[in-house]
């Protein structure tokens, strides 16, 4: 931006030198020309940072697609649930992300042209129906082979399941759109668009409730599709996951015109998810894997049903034609023959492929892959594969040996029909629901991954780059809260699904359980809850249960139920508060019309109504989802509910208020995101308020200065398409809030007052969790998507008031910064491109600095006793924030043109001064001695 005549300062940063230096750190920064950013921030006081990812990695994220090219298989791309859209064009050696700065993250369906292989269309939105599922926004399409994307319409379907694309003209495309997870709505179905997404027709309807979720075109006619629908909606509590809508259709016109397929061999009973296949090899033969009820079948008698159960107790239940399944028709669905009942969980699964070359290869996929090489009616088990959970399958249509699979841990590469893989794990795309941190040097962050357990990493390493290998698991299952001891790094508590807490020893590798649990009448014993509740007193876990250490005395724990416990010895024994929420019988729930009495369906009790898939995902509801203790003041403790529930206790958990009634609506049964106490205030908090499971994707953040007798609303100008999922209070500056959505990351410099987006470098993906490093002042994001990404030093932010604001210009005071040691036992071998590599913490320390107006900028550091200039850096002289990190070194000997580093200097106080327009500014900075490093 050209300066304004008039506003131009002249300013010097002198550094004046009071140690001696010793030799070179292996570790250090860059000082030169700033990179581009993206993303970056508009404001002029959000400038000078970035983020960056430290992993892990190799723990993987959900894929949902994968697209490869035509006529050159080094080329694919790879769509996450929530991780954005990737490239490879070396067959998977490094890939690129390429959706970073786009409206969404989530990918559906991924769609190369066939006649244009640069022409792609990307359908967002997760389609499996996922209680975590993100949603999309509509078609996307790239004329350069992903280098960039046009925003092609159908922004309401929020879920796309496949999207195909004529081979031989690149502009007709068509959608299935499955459409909104957790409410009705009219943009669902297949949609067909003859200009390339300039505009759309909606060709096949069914009602609100019903979406599509496969397509398939006919290999040798593209006139001919087939169809799958699915009536489907989820609640915050509940899922019903089939109805009239669910079936197989059929177009003979491209599109234009659809039949419903029924009948000549399918299944009598209520439809559930369809997934459908169609093979060049044999182009009559399509197959469907069917999630069916046996609701119109005759009941089974007593003893009937008492058989069939020890049948299927030894596994040796008999093919099942009126239950899920696989079936075959040899006529382009005219008739159909039912094949077997495999098909596991179809609710998340359901994906179908043929090989290109033998109509009787078969692959399913469920948490394996199963393969048949009879067309459908056996099946064996494939092993070796990176992960569990598969979404995505790819068989080479040249070659079918060569298969690409995707699932919860990324991507997995066979050339030999699945008999061998190959895991590529070569990117940061892990889903984090919390982060928690350590107070070693370097720090340590902690997370919990959706099915990938817990794990600790290093937020940054002495020597070379974080790599893959640096993480550590501390818990298993779908990872969710972790927490360290402050005061002993070793002691670490981690939670997998439905509140299964663990306490581990790092010292002695001792795991053990800690979940507060109820006495039952067969053991009225086991119980260490104090004092002994009633047998079988009813405790619901969260799947993402709460729990943390109290800010005052880490061996207290607090952890949420339906009941807020308290453990004052590290999880031996607990207290129990009464139930907190709303306590809501989820069994009087009733969604699509559908009562949640309705049981699930089961393979044994024919002939009765059922819901598939009923509540899958959610085995329980009405239980705390956000605790919190007062930093400030022991025993004012914040609890809040997925059911709509805040409650406060001012005496340590004695009695409780419920305070969401006096919110400015009132009470609601949107899930509590977060619960955030003040760290100036015990009247004060900060809530989120997600409401996206109950269709309300707007942002609710409130606060209150009168422990909840009543709450004001700081959503200001958070973008409307967007739930919240986090809220917090910095530490140091009551003023600065930070929010996640599931878009991105927001700040407010006003408490709330207005937001501005804080992403340099940081891709456009769902954020569950932040905190702010006590120590450090790093921001630590948990990005469901991305991994952890740290943002070094906010110490100008926490230090802004008005008094700064009023001033030309303000030095800040530099962080301490520690002179590294090079860390021998971490020197490695790691050769070659297929890797990870995280990024390490620039060496130094950030000089940081306000301008009211542009500035020309000159840095000098010299040594105090002699005045000698010691070294000179360029500095930004932009309005608003400056940053320019001084990585602890002198200046390059003038008469050497090789060397760029000059010596580093030694542990000891440094003076920072600062000069601007006649005004001189100082400020005393540590460098600090590596005492942390320790030998065996």
């Amino acid at each position: 931006m050209p300066d304004a005549p008039g506003t131009r300062l002249l300013v010097t940063i002198t550094l004046a030198l009071i140690a001696p230096s010793i030799p070179a750190s292996p570790a250090s920064a860059q000082e030169g020309a700033a990179e581009a950013v993206s993303n970056a921030p508009e404001h002029p006081l959000l400038q000078g940072f970035r983020w960056r990812s430290i992993g892990p990695t190799g723990q993987g994220g959900r894929v949902d697609d994968l697209a490869v090219h035509p006529t050159d298989t080094r080329i694919f791309y790879v769509g996450f649930a929530t991780g954005g859209l990737w490239k490879t064009t070396n067959n998977g050696t490094t890939f690129e992300s390429i959706f970073d700065s786009y409206g969404t993250h989530s990918i559906g369906d991924i769609a190369i042209a066939p006649s244009d292989p640069d022409i792609l269309y990307l359908g967002t939105g997760e389609p499996n129906n996922r209680q975590s599922s993100s949603f999309g926004n509509g078609v996307y399409r790239s004329r350069d082979g992903g280098a960039s994307f046009d925003h092609v319409g159908l922004h309401e379907t929020q879920s796309i399941a496949r999207v195909l694309v004529h081979p031989s003209n690149p502009d007709i495309v068509w959608v299935a759109a499955v459409g909104r997870l957790f409410g009705p709505s009219p943009e669902r179905g297949v949609f067909k668009s003859t200009d390339g997404g300039g505009t759309w027709r909606h060709v096949l309807a069914v009602d609100e409730d019903t979406g599509a979720t496969d397509l398939v075109m006919d290999p040798s006619n593209a006139d001919f599709l087939l169809a799958a629908t699915y009536e489907r909606r989820r609640t915050v509590c509940c899922f019903v996951g089939g109805g009239a809508g669910s079936g197989i259709w059929r177009s003979e016109d491209g599109g234009e015109n659809w039949s419903r397929v029924e009948g000549s061999g399918l299944p009598n009973g209520t439809m559930g998810r369809i997934a459908l296949a169609m093979t060049p090899a044999d182009p009559d033969v399509v197959y469907a894997q069917i999630e069916v009820a046996a609701d119109r079948e005759t009941p089974l008698a007593e003893e009937e049903s008492e058989e069939w159960q020890r049948l299927a107790r030894a596994d040796s239940l008999p093919p099942d034609p009126q239950w899920s399944g696989v079936w075959r028709s040899g006529d382009k669905g005219r008739s159909w023959e039912f094949r077997s009942n495999e098909n596991g969980r179809p609710m998340y699964f359901s994906q179908i492929r043929v090989s290109t070359e033998d109509p009787d290869i078969v692959y399913t996929v469920d948490q394996r892959v199963a393969k048949s090489r009879d067309g459908g009616r056996t099946w064996e088990t494939l092993g070796g594969f990176g992960h569990v959970d598969q979404h995505a399958v790819w068989v080479n249509p040249d070659d079918h040996d060569h298969l690409l699979i995707g699932n919860d841990g990324s991507v997995d590469v066979s050339r030999d029909q699945g008999e061998t893989w190959e895991a590529l794990r070569p990117w940061a795309v892990g889903q984090p629901y919390h982060a928690s941190v350590d107070m070693r040097r370097p720090y340590h962050v902690c997370t919990g991954l959706q099915d990938n357990g817990s794990w600790c990493g290093p937020s940054s390493v002495r020597s070379g780059p974080i790599l893959s290998q640096d993480w550590y698991r501390v818990g298993g299952g779908d990872g969710f809260y972790t927490q360290v001891d402050p005061t002993d790094a070793a002691i670490v508590f981690s939670e997998s699904q439905n509140g299964r807490i663990r306490r581990v020893d790092l010292r002695t590798g001792e795991s053990r359980s800690i979940t507060p649990r109820a006495p039952s009448e067969d053991n009225p014993e086991n119980t260490n809850i104090v004092p002994a509740p009633p047998v079988d007193t009813e405790i619901r876990w969260n799947w993402n249960t709460p729990f943390l250490l109290s800010p005052h005395n880490p061996r207290t724990l607090h952890a949420g139920g339906n009941r807020f416990f308290t453990s004052r010895d590290r999880g031996e024994t607990w207290t129990m508060s009464p139930d907190l929420t709303k306590d809501i019988d989820r069994d009087a729930e009733v969604v699509m019309g559908v009562p949640n009495t309705v049981p699930r369906c089961s393979q044994f009790d024919r002939g009765v109504e059922c819901n598939p898939s009923r509540n899958d995902g959610v085995s329980m509801w009405s239980s705390l989802t956000s605790i919190t203790e007062s930093p400030i003041v022991p025993g004012v403790l914040w609890a809040g509910s997925d059911d709509g529930n805040i409650q406060v206790s001012r005496d340590g958990g004695a009695t409780w208020t419920e305070v969401s009634r006096n919110l400015p609506d009132g009470t609601t049964r949107h899930y509590v995101s977060r619960v955030e106490a003040s760290h100036v205030d015990p009247a004060t908090a900060y809530i989120s308020i997600d409401g996206h499971k109950n269709d309300d994707l707007r942002p609710h953040v409130y606060v209150t200065r009168d422990y909840g007798r009543s709450w004001t609303s700081i959503s200001s100008n958070l973008p409307s398409f967007g739930n919240v999922n986090t809220i917090r209070q910095d530490p140091r500056n009551p003023r600065l809030l930070y929010a996640g959505t599931e878009f991105g990351f927001f700040v407010s410099l006003d408490e709330g007052g207005t937001w501005h987006d804080f992403m340099p470098d940081l891709p456009v993906v769902r954020i569950d969790d932040v905190l702010v490093h006590p120590r450090e002042n790093d921001l630590v994001l948990a990005t469901h998507g991305r991994s952890i990404y740290v943002l070094d030093d906010v110490t100008p932010l926490q230090a802004l008031d008005d008094d700064v604001l009023a001033k030309e210009s303000h030095l800040f005071e530099p962080r301490p910064a520690v002179r590294w040691k090079n860390e021998i036992q971490r020197s490695r071998s790691v050769t070659g491109n297929k890797n990870w590599v995280g990024e390490n913490a620039p060496a130094g320390t950030a000089i940081q600095y306000y301008l009211s107006a542009p500035a020309d900028v000159s840095i000098e550091i010299s040594d105090v006793t002699s005045g000698e200039v010691v070294r000179e850096l360029e500095g930004t002289g932009n309005a608003g924030l400056n940053r320019v990190q001084w990585n602890l070194r002198t200046n390059p000997a003038p008469e050497s043109p090789v060397q760029t580093l000059g010596p580093p200097v030694d542990p000891g106080t440094y003076r920072v001064t600062l000069t601007a327009g006649g005004a001189t500014h100082t400020a005393l900075v540590e460098v600090l001695e590596d005492r942390w490093l320790r030998a065996p």
